[in-house]
């Protein structure tokens, strides 16, 4: 089953700010539903960007190794 574009990240951005809030309320020292909902609120954009960049990066890595291979066999085959 595939999703639309809009719907998959919109599902993706509500299930982060889910976990988000799962995780302040119920770790250790868990705090009340009323922190927890609003600090998962301001986090959940934060860690979207931080994934994206994460995934930017890493592509940008895949790429410069694949031109890093393809000079050396241009080298090697001369």
């Amino acid at each position: 089953m595939t999703l639309p574009k809009p719907l998959k990240n919109a599902l993706v951005v509500v299930l982060a700010y889910v976990c988000i809030a799962l995780l302040l309320r119920y770790r250790r020292d868990g705090m009340d539903w009323g922190p927890a909902l609003l600090i998962a609120l301001l986090a959940t954009p934060l860690a979207l960007l931080l994934s994206a960049g994460r995934d930017r990066l890493m592509n940008s890595a895949q790429r410069a190794g694949e031109r890093a291979r393809e000079r050396r066999r241009g080298h090697a085959s001369e």
